[in-house]
């Protein structure tokens, strides 16, 4: 009979060396395993850690926020997200405070106010992605390498996209049809629908303006005063300063954009088709003009679509009108990841669950949950059919009147202009009384002109 401590001692030799060589093949494989993208520990043990997730409040997106972090933690069940909803008009006070305290959130979409990517950018505040996305993404495999390039700097990637929102045209189905109106043109290239048929049809459809309970505008837009220009082929800034980030000196006065913006100021002041300040701003207390079902036709961006599926009308999407030169905005939204981020490698794992085309994937849910249109090309025909099928349009003509905002389009200036927002509040106010018609749209330009060079925004 063997003794029983020399049996005791050789189980315990066996059992090391089982643990020694399962140690050395997990530092053989750490590259994979334990060691981060980022250079730092994985927390593949049983420690749980925490991300903040931050976003600009919106209650179209609240179930599926819950939905995403729900399905993460289930298959990270060593992370906590917390999400932070910041009301709008707060995100870039609060996103900046929180940056110069050092208390940035890890994950957020830094173009969900009007600052901008570029302002976060040139603040330091952005982590770059380029090293996790060598290491292997398959969430971004069917992803438009034109899209990723947006937030590609000096090489390096900022930015993953969550969305690419175009521009559209919105109408009032029911409005058209009580006044006996063929629907717009989901062409493009028609040039027959210009702005002189649109200021035609605004006209067909305005009625009872100044009476508040009756009225009807036959337009109205969310467009800024430089998108307006965009529209007619005009721009109010050179173009380095979309390639550079650095507003410089403005290029205000080209006749094209005097064109531009007189043409709105007239459908307000002059022809009265579309409402003035005032009433906007009344009608805003109610939430977005155009769900008030008085507006028949209105441009914006793509969160239309899911924003409008709350209305009490039916409505459609087409073309914006034709001009030689026209361009309209794009807002190719990004998740990006802090900088300072304490835990960056959690970060992006929740970034690739947020970026995944996947059934039960974050992109997937949020084009099929929120509306709002996918930046992956695999997810793009099943777009279409719902989209399609949710307004009451050929799922064809839906994808044409994409296509041509794409075709025609240009990314947001705020995504790539440093400090769009105090651009944005300056452009506002230096042009309020132009648009009221109390001043000239060269002189609100001259005022406008002077006003941007005091923010000394050129280097």
């Amino acid at each position: 009979m063997k003794n029983p401590l020399t049996k005791r001692m050789f189980l315990m030799s066996v059992l090391l060396m089982f643990a020694v060589s399962a140690v050395l093949s997990a530092c053989g494989n750490s590259a994979n395993t334990n060691e981060g993208s980022n250079g730092g520990e994985k927390n593949t043990g049983g420690e749980k850690v925490e991300i903040v997730w931050v976003m600009a409040a919106d209650p179209d997106k609240k179930a599926w926020q819950d939905a995403v972090i729900a399905s993460f933690e289930e298959s990270h069940p060593n992370v906590k997200v917390r999400l932070e909803n910041i009301p709008y008009d707060q995100f870039d006070q609060k996103l900046t405070t929180l940056i110069s305290s050092g208390k940035a959130p890890d994950v957020w979409n830094p173009n969900q106010a009007d600052s901008g990517f570029a302002t976060y950018m040139k603040m330091g505040a952005l982590k770059d992605l380029t090293p996790y996305i060598e290491n292997g993404a398959p969430e971004l495999k069917t992803m438009d390498p034109n899209l990723l390039n947006i937030y590609k700097i000096d090489g390096k990637n900022y930015g993953i996209p969550l969305v690419s929102n175009a521009t559209y045209l919105y109408y009032n189905k029911d409005l058209f049809d009580a006044a006996g109106l063929p629907y717009p043109t989901t062409d493009w290239d028609d040039q027959s629908w210009n702005f002189d048929a649109m200021l035609e049809t605004a006209q067909k459809l305005s009625h009872d303006v100044g009476d508040a309970r009756k009225q009807v505008f036959g337009f109205s837009s969310a467009l800024s005063a430089n998108a307006m220009t965009w529209m007619f082929g005009g721009d109010l800034f050179k173009p380095e300063a979309y390639t550079t980030g650095v507003m410089g000196e403005p290029d205000l006065m080209k006749p094209i954009n005097i064109e531009a913006l007189q043409f709105n100021v007239d459908l307000i002041n002059k022809y009265k088709v579309a409402p003035d300040a005032e009433t906007v701003a009344a009608s805003s207390q109610l939430g977005d003009p155009f769900l008030t079902g008085k507006v028949g036709m209105y441009i914006t961006g793509g969160w239309g679509l899911g924003s409008y599926k709350q209305a009490e009308f039916n409505w459609g999407v087409a073309a914006v009108p034709y001009h030689e030169g026209r361009k309209v905005t794009l807002f190719v939204d990004p998740w990006s990841i802090s900088a300072t981020s304490k835990h960056p490698d959690e970060a992006w794992e929740f970034v690739r669950h947020l970026a995944d085309p996947a059934e039960g994937g974050g992109a997937y849910r949020y084009m099929n949950d929120v509306g709002r249109t996918p930046a992956d090309s695999s997810l793009f025909k099943l777009w279409y059919e719902k989209m399609g099928a949710e307004i009451g349009m050929n799922p064809e003509a839906f994808k044409q009147v994409h296509e041509g905002s794409i075709k025609y389009g240009r990314e947001a200036e705020n995504h790539l202009i440093v400090q769009f927002n105090t651009i944005l509040e300056t452009m506002n106010q230096s042009l309020y009384q132009v648009w009221g018609g109390k001043r000239s749209v060269t002189d609100g330009l001259n005022v406008l002109n002077d006003n941007l060079l005091s923010l000394k925004l050129d280097h």
